[in-house]
């Protein structure tokens, strides 16, 4: 097989922002009590030429397995984080496994290099 490289392709995401990680405690705000993180990314778009965001609540949980009531519970805390910070547009999601949330990392970690590398120091 021969791969070569095509011409480019727009893609209709205008930018990618990510927001702190809001830390979830299951007791008091204290490190060992450390339940879950909610990632928050947003996508800028264009939709009928108006510049349009979507936003992407992710859920990173510390252990391994989780009950239903937990899982519950952690997207009620990311719907309560979406309302009293009037974030629209959002979509929630747990990280389930390995793969995703290494992706997650690996995402957020790029953008932190990119955004040093872009900023304009004083």
């Amino acid at each position: 097989m021969s791969l070569i490289l095509g011409k480019q392709v727009a893609v209709t995401t205008n930018y990618i922002k990510s927001n702190p990680a809001i830390p979830i405690y299951k007791g008091g705000e204290d490190v060992k009590n450390l339940f879950a993180y909610i990632y928050h990314i947003e996508i800028g778009y264009s939709e009928e030429n108006k510049e349009k965001i979507k936003n992407y609540l992710i859920i990173d949980y510390k252990e391994y397995k989780l009950s239903e009531e937990d899982k519950n519970e952690l997207i009620s805390k990311a719907k309560e984080y979406s309302c009293s910070n009037g974030i629209q547009n959002v979509e929630i999601f747990l990280i389930d496994n390995e793969e995703a949330e290494t992706f997650v990392e690996k995402l957020f970690d790029n953008m932190k290099i990119i955004r040093g590398l872009t900023q304009k120091r004083v």
